[in-house]
Order: C-alpha cells, then structure tokens, then sequence
C-alpha cells in the first residue's frame, strides 16, 4: 500500500459513517455544461418542468489574475450560468461555452456516466408521455431495474448528456424514500463487495457504514444501480 492510499485509509477513519448516517445531506448542485443555454433551458423548463431558480454569467477577471474558483472552474470567463429546481431541494445548473468545445466520451473514467431523476408513479408516466410528445427518444426502458417494482427509462438531453428517469411504482407519490427503495440485506452486499475485494478487514469497514433502515422487519442496507 503505498503512502496516499495509507493516508487516505487513515483520513477514512476519522470521519467514517458513525451509525450508517451520511455526513452530508446530498446535491446542493451539479453543475453541467451546454453551448446553447436557450436550448437547454427549454427542455429543462418546458418538458422535464423544472423551475428556473437564478441566472448569472460567471464574472470577468484581469488578465493574468488566477481562478477565484481554483483548478477546475470553467475556463472562459462571463458566461452564462443558470440553476434550476430538480426538486428535493437540490439544483441543476448549467454553463454555457463557447461553440465548439470538443465533447467528451460519457464512458471514460472519471466522466459522467447520466444521472437519473426520482419521481412518483403518476409523474413517472406523465413525464415519459411528455418525452414522447416532444419527439424525444426513448433509447432504453421503461424497464423493471430492481425487483419488485423500482423501473426506469433512459434518454438524452439536447447536449448529449444521458438522463434517466426513476420511480418506484408500487410507492408514495411524494414520498419517494429513494434510499429505501434502493436497498439490500448485509449479507447481499457482503457478496458483492467480495467480488472487488479480498480485504476482509476492509469488507467489514464498508459494511459497519451500511445506510440501515427497515423494510419488511429486516435490516437493509444500499443497493447501487
């Protein structure tokens, strides 16, 4: 093991899950990036119904003045940024850049991959209804994602970016327990971390900061999709 992984083992530690409850409450934003921001905001708002919440263009600086922001800050000064209600009290927000920035492959390592979005059942439909209406793509699902009732279905924004919608169709609609609906037993998610680890005493780590709650009497823990 070398010295950064021992750190970052010992760092662990120190502000490992105490009793399965996350440190952070989830999403303040994310922050995503468009060349065309009246085209985004049009699907955004007017299909997926997300309210606009504050627009911006991000500031101008002196020339050779460094980043307010640091390393890794969008490099192009005054433009624009808007934020939109996702719900859940969490944002989506937007830069727009420049024409022709080089896309990137939503499958490399470190990139992207799509984010899904959590509704209720009548939503769920709703919104897929909407999609279609809008000449949208439906490029996988609706489909049965985890038993007995978690489906979803996949699309794509007008950037290329891969969203996916997601309910539980036998559940609230409003009170969605996302957490919940996307649980395992410990035992299921020993067998899973065994198949990326043979550290025992790391197996173990992970599943003492097990997210627990209770469905049907037993103790689950959470499931990735």
């Amino acid at each position: 093991m070398d010295v950064a992984m021992a750190a970052a083992r010992s760092l662990a530690r120190e502000i490992s899950v105490a009793a399965g409850k996350p440190s952070l409450r989830g999403i303040d934003h994310l922050a995503l990036v468009t060349d065309d921001m009246r085209m985004t905001l049009d699907f955004y708002v007017r299909v997926l119904g997300m309210p606009i919440v504050h627009g911006l263009r991000t500031p101008s600086r002196p020339a050779g003045a460094s980043h307010t922001h640091g390393i890794g800050a969008p490099p192009h000064s005054n433009i624009p940024h808007y934020f939109l209600d996702m719900g859940g009290d969490s944002l989506l927000a937007f830069f727009e850049y420049p024409k022709g920035i080089a896309t990137v492959d939503r499958d490399a390592i470190g990139a992207m991959q799509h984010v899904s979005f959590a509704c209720g059942p009548s939503r769920y439909h709703e919104i897929l209804e909407r999609l279609k209406a809008n000449g949208v793509s439906i490029n996988a699902g609706p489909l049965l994602v985890i038993p007995p009732a978690i489906h979803s279905f996949y699309f794509f924004d007008p950037n290329g970016i891969r969203l996916e919608i997601t309910s539980d169709l036998d559940g609230d609609e409003e009170d969605l327990q996302v957490i919940r609906s996307c649980s395992m037993d410990e035992t299921e998610l020993r067998a899973e971390l065994d198949t990326i680890s043979s550290d025992r005493a790391w197996i173990d780590e992970m599943l003492a900061a097990m997210t627990r709650d209770k469905i049907g009497g037993r103790d689950t823990a959470l499931r990735s999709r």
